[in-house]
């Protein structure tokens, strides 16, 4: 392809028409003396002036046309704009799997040339292309849509009724379509290998050592016939189990840094994933690790990261996902599954310049991109959506949350259809109950709930402690080594205890399952010998306390486990998630908590508060507190809320136990929000430094007046006094607010007396002077109001207070067959093309 797809910028600049956006300045030149932004935002771009050098002012006959046919729209459009032009054309690096070459103009040139786009499109901007690092324009982004689509309906006829009505609306629906299918063509991939790959360290299919433990033992017409294990109680067995998971996660933390970029930073965080110092301003950002959701959040919200979306990230954290879920480390896919979706999804909008042009709109099919990748990870559609809108989502208006729906409906359809393991289910842990719960049980699903809260900060607290840890001491510096140390460690502790040594997918599934009452209730024979000894032991049928002990005490033992190595894995430089691993620690809890509310209503039977309880029958499902646990604590890291229940509703496919969520999941989120305020997104969003508004948080101000919360050491710029804007000057002012870790901010332009003027950004000012690299850098640049430009002749500038009109303009207007430039005019000098 032409253009590069790592970055999730497009190649053209985002702030510049795709269409009858009419960039102020030309389709293939920029004119310096037009706006920046729109026309009512009064912003600036530049204009130089090379003393030094005398050359004639006089435009050609074909530059005069160039400049009519942007800035027709009175008596004015036979006049030429007195400003030099300048070509915009984007020059980007090589990338690393995809060349990058150069791209066309910012702006079409055959549409912007139309006689019919007028004044309207005035002052839209050039816009330079979006830096790494810096927010978007939301204005300026929403501006170049409305203008496209004027120029849509200025097109009559039949091909006009096609675009406007047909073509025009449906590019939208057939990308969300086209988003779905390959995400749920990605989820089933992942899914299937990773559990080949995990069944790899305990054993393989003779049958097929392509198949899984899941699929091959269902061929088999006895209890896995064809499955041949490794002895467990062996050394020999154990070595296999760790050296395997190693292996796996090693080959995934060596693709992570090897995918690694480089990151040029002012005095401030930049990414949850940047560890590894390489200079005092340059960083090492490791895309492809983590969880991926914090980034996604403020990429949303505006932010540009560039290459996070791309698809040497895709690549790296597709596989390296898969290695590390089957390694059997802490690592959930739910979280890098939206990673990889709104991968997708921005990709994807390369297919329609409606989108690929515009930031804005590109963002309203990454979150439905996301809906999209929380529906593949739990098979839950509503759930995706509720999802993308309650956490990921900065701007989620009614027909994103259409698309999102669309979206997340085809990619749970397609991985139905994919049948990735072999049972029919969308995932491991879908399950469903036959019985009822009663209200005595509503206290267990309060404890259970405060236990979710007080974990969900606990783990917050403590992981943030940990990640900072890591970037401040020597552990950052070797990523591979620490993950190698963590994975050993995780699996030979783990290996003890049945609980720990299977997958999260397969402890929560098993953790949620009702226990059968006959042989025959079993869906299929028993995967493994494995699982044999899970049911046996989380199917007690006796009423003796001691009957219960070998079952808690594993699954305390358990909980530990998992509680301890959630902390310090999660932000390790591997593809790694939050969800599951959350959901397991909740698990593990609530079927403690579920066992011994099972063994009193056993024991007690004849108390007053199990009168509700059927006589020799069972009371309680044990998997149902699993069910509540895994809510509360996934609730208790995020502060979740709506999401998680309709997730989980979705889970066991029953409305029943709505009441019992909700009591958990609620009872979490106070207690948490009580210790932590904020979740652990927002959490590593802050410790990045990456820019996020909030709009859940309310902002409280102390202070009274608005000039006690102004800013007096702003860098301005005055436009009477020349000496001062040199291209050098400029430079170096740059240069200082970038260093402040304000280069996604600008400049005001003010006169003189100190009255503000207008603004101009410094991704603009930035972009107009590096055309300026072969001139003398004492060369001056000059500022130009839009309301200076000759096709605003009927607008009064006197009318506006403190206006100031140039002597030099001012001869220039009322001698309009004179087009010498203004400037030149009163230093016998013509100004110097960029």
């Amino acid at each position: 392809m032409a253009s590069d797809l790592t970055d999730l910028e497009p190649r053209r600049a985002p702030g510049a028409s795709e269409s009858s956006s009419g960039a102020g300045g030309g389709a293939s030149q920029l004119s310096a003396g037009r706006t920046v932004g729109s026309g009512a935002e009064r912003r600036w771009s530049v204009d130089t002036h090379n003393r030094d050098h005398g050359r004639s002012s006089r435009h050609t006959s074909s530059q005069l046309s160039r400049s009519r046919s942007h800035h027709a729209v009175s008596k004015a459009q036979d006049q030429a704009v007195p400003f030099p032009m300048l070509r915009a054309e984007d020059e980007a690096p090589t990338s690393w799997l995809i060349p990058r070459v150069r791209s066309a103009l910012y702006d079409s040139e055959n549409l912007l040339s139309a006689a019919h786009l007028g004044r309207r499109n005035k002052g839209k901007g050039i816009r330079a292309w979006y830096t790494s690092y810096t927010t978007i324009d939301w204005l300026h982004d929403d501006i170049r849509e409305q203008a496209r689509l004027r120029t849509l309906r200025a097109i009559g006829g039949t091909k006009g009724w096609w675009l406007n009505h047909v073509w025009d609306p449906v590019q939208g629906w057939l990308l969300v379509v086209l988003v779905g299918l390959l995400c749920g063509l990605f989820a089933g991939f992942i899914s299937e290998w990773t559990e080949l790959l995990a069944g790899w360290k305990t054993g393989y299919c003779r049958a097929d050592w392509r198949l899984s433990q899941t699929i091959c033992c269902r061929m088999s017409a006895v209890e896995c016939e064809y499955w041949h294990a490794w002895e467990p109680r062996s050394l020999s067995g154990r070595a296999i189990f760790v050296v395997v998971g190693g292996v796996y996660t090693l080959i995934a933390a060596i693709l992570v840094v090897k995918s690694a970029t480089r990151v040029t930073m002012a005095n401030r965080g930049v990414s949850s994933s940047v560890e590894t110092s390489v200079s005092p301003t340059v960083k090492m950002a490791y895309y492809g690790a983590g969880s991926g959701i914090p980034e996604v959040k403020s990429i949303l919200a505006g932010f540009v990261i560039h290459g996070f979306l791309g698809v040497r990230i895709l690549v790296v954290k597709t596989f390296g996902l898969i290695l590390c879920c089957a390694s059997g480390i802490m690592a959930g896919k739910e979280g890098p599954m939206v990673q990889i979706a709104s991968s997708l999804g921005n990709i994807s909008t390369r297919i329609f310049d409606k989108y690929y042009k515009n930031e804005a709109k590109k963002r309203e099919i990454i979150s439905a991109a996301a809906a999209a990748g929380v529906s593949v990870a739990f098979g839950a559609p509503i759930g995706g959506v509720l999802f993308s809108l309650e956490e990921v989502s900065y701007f989620f208006p009614n027909k994103t949350m259409l698309r999102s729906l669309t979206c997340a409906l085809v990619a749970a359809l397609v991985l139905k259809a994919y049948d990735p393991f072999g049972t029919g289910k969308l995932v491991l842990f879908q399950t469903t109950y036959d019985m009822d719960y009663h209200w005595f049980e509503m206290l267990a699903f309060v404890i259970i709930g405060v236990f979710g809260g007080l974990y969900g900060a606990l783990f917050c607290r403590l992981n943030m402690a940990v990640n900072r840890l890591r970037k401040c001491t020597w552990i950052g510096r070797y990523p591979i080594a620490e993950v190698v140390a963590i994975t050993t460690l995780t699996l030979a502790i783990s290996y003890q205890n049945p609980f720990t040594r299977i997958g999260l997918g397969e402890l929560v599934g098993s953790l949620f399952q009702e226990c059968p009452t006959i042989v025959s209730d079993r869906p299929y024979p028993t995967s493994s010998d494995e699982e044999s000894e899970i049911e046996k032991l989380l199917c007690v049928t006796s009423s003796k306390l001691s009957d219960y002990m070998p079952l808690l005490s594993l699954l305390a033992l358990a909980l530990l486990n998992r509680a301890f190595f959630a902390i310090v894995t999660f932000g390790i430089k591997v593809p790694s998630g939050l969800v599951l691993p959350s959901m397991s620690i909740g698990a593990v809890f609530g079927r403690i908590v579920g066992t011994y509310m099972e063994y009193l209503t056993r024991a007690h039977s004849g108390l007053a508060v199990f009168s509700q309880c059927p006589a020799n029958s069972r009371c309680v499902i044990p998997g149902i507190y699993a069910l509540v646990g895994a809510g509360a604590t996934l609730t208790g890291a995020t502060h979740t809320t709506i999401a998680v229940v309709a997730i989980l509703m979705e889970l066991t496919g029953n409305l029943i136990y709505t009441l019992p969520v909700l009591v958990g999941v609620m009872t979490a989120r106070w207690v948490a929000e009580y210790f932590s305020p904020s979740g652990i997104y927002d959490m590593l969003l802050e410790h990045a430094g990456h820019p996020y508004f909030d709009t859940k948080t309310q902002y409280i101000h102390t202070r009274r007046t608005a000039a006690e919360l102004m800013q007096t050491d702003l860098e301005t710029i005055c436009v009477d006094y020349e000496n001062e804007n040199t291209v050098e000057l400029l430079s170096a002012r740059l240069a200082r607010i970038s260093e402040r870790g304000l280069a996604d901010g600008g400049f005001p332009v003010v006169n003189s007396r100190g009255h503000l003027l207008g603004w101009i950004a410094c991704a603009e000012l930035e972009f107009a002077i590096a055309r300026c690299h072969a001139l003398d850098p004492a060369t001056a640049c000059f500022l130009n109001n839009p309301l200076w430009q000759m096709d605003y002749v009927a607008h009064n500038p006197a009318a506006i207070p403190h206006y100031r009109l140039p002597t030099e303009f001012t001869r220039a207007k009322n001698n309009p067959g004179n087009h010498t430039d203004p400037v030149a005019s009163s230093t016998q000098h013509s100004p110097s093309r960029f």
